[in-house]
């Protein structure tokens, strides 16, 4: 049989693969989940976007191939989009459409990274980010971000030999998975730091509009002097607009940083089906801003449910400003995979291990809001009622079934 290539060994299967096999046998056995692992948004993108999608499907020629680089109406849709939020200078030159923001992530070290280069990544951070720079043949180097220095990295702390070799560094402000938001003065500090090393940031905003208290969007770093020559940043619909099947992204930047992306792009991918292109154009309408804030208090309402029933049980658990997530601390000096194990066979809730986000999570766990709101009652419920005492008890030995 065929060995895979040595790289492969280096890459961990994607943990939510994983997570939806033992939901699934656990499911098999006659039990009711409550899934709270994935963040995989419960609400219908609006009808403006489902109308769109359909009319654009019910054209002639929608079934051709699309533009490379993305239909020009959408490049220009996000171009004024991203000014009217950041008050910044975007043209279509400067957007790159992509079949999610997770594929334009996964191909950046292609196109940036040699394998003698180090990649830079956040510990605790999205899984993909390590993936990826290691497919490219690359080292990838943690930073540890730590809840004391607000889950922001430590620039003076890192090991001065691989930043030497360092070409790439990833961020993600706000944070999956802790809800932090980044503040000012650490994104001009983040821009002078690339500028000494001579590093490009792929800045990843997701969450840049799932804020819960604060400014929105959440602050980018290209408005800031001096980035734009240094930063690719990275937004999606799937957060914002429900569109997390459609498949589509955008990154943004400086158009001589985006063509090494542009090429690997263009010769790994086809492109994204025109409907869904006309789908994301109909999103960006100001009116969806409305919808937007509709989405934020339903998040609100599924966070406050969560954070107050853990508080209640004595739970050492952040109450983030931004995205879809709690980061909760495992009582009782578990690791954060043996606590989402007991979560799983005893109350029935799933959740994510932290230690899928690095090591720095080793001893958490990262609960999604993104269930509806009769699923988070329920897991509320069950943590009351399987922890009576409190999570740092030993716990009741099982529930009935659900």
């Amino acid at each position: 049989m065929p060995k895979a290539a040595n790289r492969i060994g280096t890459v961990q299967r994607y943990i939510f693969g994983e997570l939806d096999e033992a939901i699934a046998r656990e499911e098999r056995s006659g039990r009711n989940i409550c899934d709270l692992s994935q963040s995989d948004p419960n609400w219908d993108p609006s009808p403006m976007v489902v109308h769109a999608l359909v009319k654009a499907a019910e054209k002639s020629g929608s079934n051709h191939y699309p533009p490379y680089d993305g239909d020009m109406a959408l490049r220009r849709a996000f171009a004024e989009w991203y000014e009217r939020h950041y008050a910044a200078p975007c043209t279509p030159e400067h957007v790159l459409i992509l079949e999610g923001s997770k594929t334009g992530i996964a191909l950046l070290p292609l196109a940036y990274l040699d394998p003698t280069d180090v990649g830079l990544l956040p510990d605790p951070g999205y899984p993909t980010y390590r993936a990826s720079i290691a497919l490219a043949g690359a080292q990838p180097v943690a930073m540890p971000l730590r809840a004391e220095l607000g889950y922001l990295p430590s620039y003076q702390d890192l090991d001065q030999e691989r930043l030497q070799r360092a070409k790439l560094m990833f961020l993600n402000y706000p944070h999956n998975p802790t809800g932090a938001v980044a503040p000012q003065p650490f994104l001009e500090d983040t821009v002078e730091f690339a500028r000494r090393h001579d590093l490009l940031v792929a800045y990843d905003l997701a969450y840049a509009q799932i804020v819960l208290q604060g400014p929105k969007p959440a602050r980018a770093l290209r408005p800031i002097a001096g980035a734009d020559a240094l930063t690719i940043e990275f937004f999606t619909f799937s957060k914002s607009y429900d569109m997390q099947g459609y498949r589509i992204g955008v990154a943004v930047g400086n158009p001589d940083l985006l063509a090494p992306l542009r090429k690997v792009h263009e010769n790994v991918m086809a492109g994204t089906f025109l409907p869904i292109q006309a789908a994301g154009r109909a999103a960006l309408d100001p009116h969806e801003d409305m919808a937007i804030e509709e989405r934020l208090e339903g998040y609100r309402h599924r966070q406050e449910i969560l954070y107050d029933t853990l508080q209640e049980l004595g739970a050492h658990v952040t109450h983030p400003q931004a995205t879809v997530y709690l980061w909760l601390r495992a009582p009782r000096d578990l690791s954060g995979e043996r606590f989402a194990q007991e979560l799983l066979r005893g109350p029935g809730i799933a959740v994510t291990p932290g230690s899928a986000f690095g090591q720095q999570g080793q001893a958490y766990v990262r609960i999604s809001l993104t269930a509806p709101d009769d699923a988070v009652e329920e897991a509320a419920d069950r943590l009351r009622r399987f922890y009576p005492q409190g999570l740092e008890a030993r716990p009741k030995e099982a529930l009935q079934a659900h």
